[in-house]
């Protein structure tokens, strides 16, 4: 299994962890304090946002589980009022916030799954979804405890 030191290790850390579990403040502490909550009820399922506009990273839990993470390190087109990910650098030891596809697969291996703008790779035991603007470079990162 790969494994990566930085930031993302410790987002990576707090998945699977419910809904006020202390632990998941080691995540707010990177990106907060400005967060805005969101909840959607779908037949049930229950899916709360914890949103950091300024510090471009969202926070998903479903059903009171942290399930994903996303940090934004290019400007996000699609949606202008985020901003970017505070410490770019410390994401990734080891690998540049504007790295290209060429030289993440450089320093992680081959992905565990492909597609035309993202790789995603089994790390830390969780994983970890790169996402490549057009540019070709790193846009966004998403911790994820299951693959989707």
């Amino acid at each position: 299994m790969t494994t990566v030191s930085g930031d993302m290790a410790v987002l990576l850390d707090v998945l699977g962890r419910r809904q006020g579990d202390s632990r998941i403040l080691d995540a707010i502490a990177l990106v907060g304090p400005a967060m805005e909550v969101e909840e959607f009820d779908f037949d049930g399922d229950k899916s709360t946002y914890f949103t950091f506009k300024p510090a471009g990273t969202d926070l998903l839990f479903e059903n009171d589980v942290l399930t994903s993470v996303m940090v934004r390190t290019q400007p996000d087109g699609q949606d202008e009022t985020y901003g970017l990910y505070p410490r770019p650098a410390a994401l990734v030891d080891g690998l540049s916030p504007t790295a290209t596809r060429a030289e993440v697969t450089a320093l992680l291996g081959t992905p565990e799954r492909t597609g035309p703008d993202f790789d995603r790779y089994e790390v830390n035991g969780r994983y970890l979804h790169f996402e490549f603007g057009s540019n070709s470079r790193i846009a966004k990162l998403t911790a994820l405890l299951e693959p989707v």
